[in-house]
């Protein structure tokens, strides 16, 4: 599958799943009131995040769970420096926390709905080439 398409699909789910995580904590009364404006800004933000995981990946880095780690980093670093630049939360210990905690939960869902999507391409792929060899053996 082209890269581009894993990387705009990535973006959507993290601001799908960031919308959901920066909802469900203002039901908690933890986050302020979901605006036009914030929810604006959580779309620069994914768009950031998945940007700086775009340039992470040029890194000579080979092991997933170091991937996944630098990924990681990189979503706290955005989510924390323009969530302040932004003002989408109060900038206090508390709120950092709760952010953190929101973009590693939204993070998880991220991969585990690309690794999914992967998957589903690579079962049709192989359904494809298996299809393939069938024909090829019936001529």
């Amino acid at each position: 599958m082209n890269r581009s398409i894993i990387y705009i699909g990535a973006a959507c789910f993290a601001f799908t799943f960031s919308s959901i995580f920066y909802y469900l904590f203002r039901v908690l009364s933890i986050f302020p009131p979901l605006t036009e404006k914030i929810t604006i800004y959580l779309f620069i933000i994914s768009c950031l995040i998945t940007l700086l995981i775009v340039l992470s990946h040029k890194l000579p880095v080979d092991q997933p769970l170091l991937v996944h780690l630098i990924e990681l980093i990189c979503v706290l670093v955005v989510l924390i420096l323009a969530g302040a630049f932004f003002d989408v939360y109060p900038f206090r210990p508390f709120y950092i926390r709760m952010v953190a905690l929101c973009g590693i939960c939204a993070y998880t869902f991220v991969i585990l709905m690309v690794y999914l999507n992967n998957k589903t391409a690579e079962k049709a792929i192989n359904q494809a080439i298996a299809e393939q060899r069938r024909r090829g053996s019936n001529v």
